[in-house]
């Protein structure tokens, strides 16, 4: 009797460790990041020390749990970072333009909407070969911890605006946070003050954040969940909730002229929104194109094809 309760016993501990681990992998990795590092252009370092830093950061990304949040492996962020090493400003010290692209999934579909696309030229990294990468959302340890951290969040945060209003709120908030700690003084600061130019990390966080771009963040929803999403099986309707995000974009715009949020979100979505209008109607791909030329006036070139077809 007493073998048969101890073999029972030791099956249901099985069972429950199986479990555990079964949730805490679930909860983990929330990135499907591709990091890679470019360092081509510096001579005078041994090469493996970028080669050691693009596996490390890698696995930064990809190992690291961002939230409390249950994600299935295919349910995870897809995203890259492209470090770009310009110059080597002392030892173990470098200047560094960083790439950072996430997109979502489309419901239904295979195609995947890209999210977020942003040069960040005014990077300054330290890095020792081996040495750990250490990040806290509530302490400073270091830039590259902090940029990549504060990128994760950002990705993290559009990704969940996109599928529920105010669903990006709490992963700014800590994007934010990380941002207020980094110490303003430090040589290596550049990029997260608002005197460092109009199109870096600080003003990113800062307009996201601002009750003004309170209507970018509906357009958000309004061209994901309630365009994109729609596509598959409703279309026209699909159409009709992006054209509801332009709308709102181009009061935006008005408002805010030369706004990080709306250069941000046509680096991205240009390309896309010359395929969800090409099988629009005359009438709507014409009022789909003087919105765009309204609002980005950059890609005017690009729009206008929509007229030609």
């Amino acid at each position: 009797m007493r073998l048969i309760q101890k073999s029972v016993m030791f099956r249901l501990w099985c069972v429950v460790i199986v479990l555990c681990l079964t949730v805490a992998g679930l909860q983990a990795q929330e990135l499907k990041c591709q990091l890679t590092v470019n360092a081509q252009k510096i001579a005078g370092v041994d090469p493996s020390v970028f080669t050691t830093m693009q596996t490390a950061l890698n696995e930064y990304m990809n190992t690291k749990a961002w939230t409390t949040d249950v994600f299935s492996p295919e349910e995870r962020i897809e995203c890259s970072i492209s470090i770009q090493i310009v110059s080597q400003a002392a030892q173990d010290v470098y200047n560094a333009t960083i790439t950072v692209q996430s997109s979502r999934p489309v419901f239904n579909s295979s195609y995947n909407s890209p999210m977020f696309n942003f040069l960040d030229k005014d990077c300054q990294i330290t890095y020792v070969q081996n040495q750990s990468i250490d990040f806290s959302p509530t302490a400073y340890n270091s830039n590259l911890s902090s940029i990549l951290g504060f990128y994760a969040y950002m990705i993290i945060g559009l990704d969940y605006e996109s599928f529920s209003k105010g669903g990006g709120t709490k992963y700014f908030n800590i994007a934010e946070q990380i941002m207020n700690l980094v110490p303003t003084s430090a040589p290596d600061a550049k990029g997260w003050r608002p005197f460092d130019g109009n199109r870096n990390r600080y003003w990113l966080i800062n307009n996201i954040q601002a009750s003004k771009y309170d209507t970018f963040r509906k357009a958000l929803w309004d061209y994901h969940f309630a365009g994109m999403d729609n596509f598959y099986d409703k279309p026209t309707l699909a159409r009709a909730n992006i054209m509801n995000a332009l709308d709102k974009l181009q009061q935006i715009s008005r408002d805010n002229p030369n706004g990080i949020l709306i250069a941000v979100f046509f680096q991205a979505k240009s390309d896309e929104l010359v395929g969800v209008f090409s099988g629009a109607d005359a009438s709507e791909k014409t009022k789909a194109v003087n919105y765009l030329r309204s609002i980005d006036p950059t890609n005017s070139t690009k729009y206008d094809k929509l007229l030609k077809n």
